[in-house]
């Protein structure tokens, strides 16, 4: 009976158990539907205060660019903030600096150094956004920043215009601000401050630091919208872009081609001579079959003299002077900006002349150059190969270089040398200098190039070489694949400053198969002579000079082939036009 009765009472309180449960059950359930709710009407209202805030400060950087660069002079603009969100302005936030180097001399230049500043948006959480150099930013608090609108940075046809917007003011903006213009400084192009401010740009790079929070969004523009090398720094929130002075892609269209104003192309004393032939006939050069392209084209003057014979047209952006009543002028055109003094009638019968405007000259390579032989400096394959002392001299394993990359104080031959191409390119970074001198010989096998980079840091002393930077004296640059007198097998790169020269000894000529490309740009010096020798392809220099039975036989096969190849082509800028424009941000 009591085990019943107990039973009975447990059944009886049962009901008002259960139904408390239900209703704690209900309970929790419904605090947990409230705060659910509220973090999703939390996170709603977060994602419209970051909506409001792109659209009012993408009206800010438009506002703001109109009176940066001239078009009005006040302007005023809705910042509205919640009860947890204020817009924040610091003139100190961020800088970008500006610079210019000239790859020639190494020095650099700052164009400008300046804080941007920044209007900022500080919300109720990690997000945050801000108007900042003439674009608008977010970063999420972890280190990523994406662009919501781009700043006043525009490249186009190697061309940046960078008119970099800076704020001034301090404090917080309530509800609105007022927009006003400061000053506006131009920097370049401004000969005034520095003489070499001016375009187009000669040699050189510019380089493009900004530090910000933003610094990765920034990287990311420059990455996509220019063809610069984009350097991220996060240890100090900064990018850099490099961006470089053409040096391609370009082709060799004459014989004889001197790129420098002040430059000129001379044909002095007896037996001068130009003509062509092509190498990609499958022959080689075949004085019977020679033909009439062994063009001259200077960016300055032409000068012959002596019993010279010329077998293509000329082109000059400065003086044309035939003064010889012994010279052969077998072109069609004779072109020429200054005058044309044909003393004794060379160019007659079907031959012309006519006055042109100008001639442009060709960019030097000096940063091409520097950074070919830097690269071969980092990583190459001398090891078994090349000497401690880095020559290549035709002996202690010198005698034939297979394919490969290779870095060499200097060549300076005491023996013959083959360079076998069989398995692909041979290319050589040279720091000084390339002597031939007396019948040591390069002779090139396979059918691969060859590409000696000189970087003329030092010529050569003592004998006939002395001061040049790459010379032959009786020797041979030959190539013994298919095609004899090959030139696109063989590439000789030089910097604006190179001295060459081609000598003969005794009855033993220099002939040389190969392009020797060193183009001066405006200022350049690099200059090539040739004193009874014979090149066979092309050359371009600052000045050229054929001496006394000095000959060019022009391979147009090089019309086809790239003096820099496309993939490596450091296209990138030739224009600056950079300004800072201030403007004052104030809360109304």
């Amino acid at each position: 009976m009591g085990s019943a009765g107990w039973g009975l009472g447990n059944r009886g309180q049962s009901a008002p158990l259960g139904l408390a449960l239900v209703f704690a059950v209900m309970i929790v359930s419904t605090t947990a539907v409230v705060a659910l709710g509220a973090d999703a009407i939390t996170t709603t209202q977060t994602q419209l205060d970051v909506e409001r805030t792109e659209k009012s400060l993408t009206e800010l950087n438009s506002k703001t660019a109109l009176v940066a660069l001239g078009q009005t002079d006040v302007q005023q603009v809705s910042l509205p903030a919640s009860s947890s969100s204020t817009y924040q302005i610091d003139e100190d936030a961020g800088w970008m600096n500006v610079s210019y180097q000239n790859t020639t001399s190494g020095s650099r230049t700052t164009v400008f150094n300046e804080s941007m500043g920044e209007v900022a948006y500080h919300g109720s959480d990690e997000t945050r956004l801000a108007y900042q150099g003439g674009g608008v930013w977010r970063t999420n608090g972890d280190g990523t920043s994406v662009m919501v609108s781009p700043p006043e940075f525009h490249y186009r046809d190697a061309t940046l215009t960078l008119p970099l917007v800076t704020v001034s003011g301090s404090g917080a903006i309530r509800d609105s601000a007022s927009i006003s213009h400061n000053q506006t400084t131009s920097h370049f192009p401004n000969s005034t401050r520095n003489a070499n401010f001016t375009n187009p740009l000669e040699d050189g790079k510019v380089n493009v630091t900004v530090q910000s929070e933003y610094y990765r969004a920034w990287g990311g523009y420059f990455e996509e919208r220019t063809d610069g090398d984009v350097t991220y720094h996060p240890d100090r929130n900064r990018v850099s872009i490099i961006l470089k002075v053409p040096a391609g892609p370009r082709t060799v269209r004459s014989a004889v081609a001197a790129t420098s104003d002040a430059g000129s192309i001379k044909l002095s004393g007896n037996d001068a001579f130009t003509d062509s032939y092509t190498s990609a006939d499958g022959d080689g050069y075949d004085a019977s079959e020679a033909g009439d392209s062994g063009n001259l084209t200077t960016a300055g003057d032409i000068t012959v003299t002596g019993s010279a014979e010329l077998n293509g047209n000329i082109t000059s952006g400065g003086r044309v002077e035939f003064s010889s009543n012994s010279m052969t002028f077998n072109g069609d055109r004779v072109e020429w900006a200054d005058t044309f003094d044909d003393k004794h009638g060379a160019c007659s019968g079907s031959c012309s002349d006519e006055q042109i405007s100008s001639f442009g000259d060709t960019t030097n390579i000096n940063s091409y150059v520097d950074t070919q032989v830097d690269g071969l400096s980092s990583s190459n394959d001398n090891g078994g190969t090349i000497a401690d002392d880095g020559v290549i001299d035709g002996t202690e394993g010198t005698t034939t270089l297979s394919a490969g990359r290779y870095h060499v104080d200097r060549i300076d031959l005491s023996d013959d040398v083959e360079f076998d191409t069989t398995g692909g390119d041979v290319i050589i970074g040279v720091e000084n200098y390339v002597s031939l001198n007396t019948r040591n010989d390069i002779t090139v096998s396979g059918p691969n190039q060859v590409k000696i980079y000189i970087n003329g840091t030092s010529p050569a002393s003592g004998g006939s070489a002395d001061g040049y930077h790459f010379f032959t004296r009786a020797s041979e640059i030959r190539t013994t694949g298919a095609v004899s007198e090959r030139s696109t097998q063989v590439w000789i790169y030089g910097k604006d400053t190179l001295q060459a020269r081609m000598e003969k000894k005794g009855s033993d000529k220099s002939r040389v198969t190969g392009v020797i490309y060193a183009p001066g740009g405006k200022t350049g010096t690099s200059t090539f002579e040739i004193w009874k020798s014979e090149l066979y392809g092309g050359a371009v220099t600052s000045q050229v000079e054929l001496e006394k039975g000095g000959r060019v036989h022009f391979d147009r096969a090089l019309k086809q082939e790239r003096t820099i190849p496309k993939d490596t082509s450091v296209v990138a800028i030739t224009y600056l036009h950079i300004s800072t424009n201030d403007v004052n941000i104030t809360s109304n």
